[in-house]
């Protein structure tokens, strides 16, 4: 049987996406099909998938799995994309969406620039004390999925590649943990580079930079709002009345039909 898929991307953190809405949930092995399409050299190419399916009372479901087959919880990136994808479905502006991790709220703002904002909802530190692992610094915090932020004086090429698998480490936590590297510019603006569990060293991650501003925020070290450089692009994070917002363009890259 053939699926159609599109790719979109936001600030270069890229995903298969699959309109499920009435249509039945093929009988196949979603995290082999994870691991399929997201082989960048035999496959399509991507950072993960995402299933977009009906909802009873909102604008629909996300249901999304890592390169390596596992399924996540949140993805602010992907929830970006498919709040776009569906504004243009369903042109409408406004729309919430159900995930693992609840329900979350977007935004389009520009259909131009294909600008998006999403309320990643209410953050929090899983505890307060700091942990050293491999000799950094650092604090856990959950925005809809775990993150072990840590801040630098300046950030190499490709630490996340090389420090994030060490700390994303059964060893350290069961479930795995996304892993921030933080560099402070100013009060308004960080440098950030990311390790995704389930799929490495990425160009961006919306969590993840609503994690670092919220761990920068609370330390007094950031003022709202936070311009935030990831490798793969810039968005804009705010805190207002307990919750993150997040701004930034989606992209469309192409679509086409995979043979499963």
């Amino acid at each position: 049987m053939k699926l159609d898929f599109f790719k979109m991307h936001a600030q270069g953190n890229d995903y298969i996406y699959f309109d499920l809405i009435n249509k039945e949930l093929p009988k196949i092995d979603l995290q082999k099909l994870a691991i399929k399409v997201s082989e960048r050299h035999y496959g399509i190419g991507s950072d993960g998938i995402v299933l977009i399916l009906n909802s009873e009372n909102h604008s629909g479901k996300m249901r999304m799995f890592n390169a390596d087959g596992s399924e996540g919880s949140m993805c602010g990136s992907a929830l970006r994309c498919v709040c776009y994808y569906l504004s243009e479905k369903f042109n409408e502006n406004e729309l919430t969406i159900e995930t693992k991790s609840g329900i979350k709220t977007g935004f389009v703002k520009d259909r131009n620039t294909r600008s998006v904002m999403i309320d990643l909802g209410i953050p929090k530190f899983i505890q307060e004390d700091a942990l050293v692992i491999n000799g950094l610094k650092g604090y856990l915090i959950d925005i809809g999925n775990p993150h072990f932020v840590t801040q630098l004086k300046s950030l190499s090429e490709n630490i996340a590649k090389y420090q994030g698998p060490i700390i994303d480490n059964p060893a350290f936590f069961v479930g795995g943990v996304n892993v921030e590297f933080v560099n402070i510019i100013n009060k308004n603006q960080i440098e950030l580079k990311v390790w995704e569990r389930g799929s490495g060293a990425t160009l961006a991650c919306s969590t993840g930079a609503g994690a670092a501003v919220y761990f920068g925020l609370k330390k007094k070290k950031l003022k709202s709002p936070v311009l935030v450089q990831m490798p793969g692009g810039e968005v804009t994070v705010e805190f207002n009345n307990e919750h993150i917002f997040l701004t930034g363009e989606v992209s469309y890259i192409f679509n086409g039909s995979i043979e499963l």
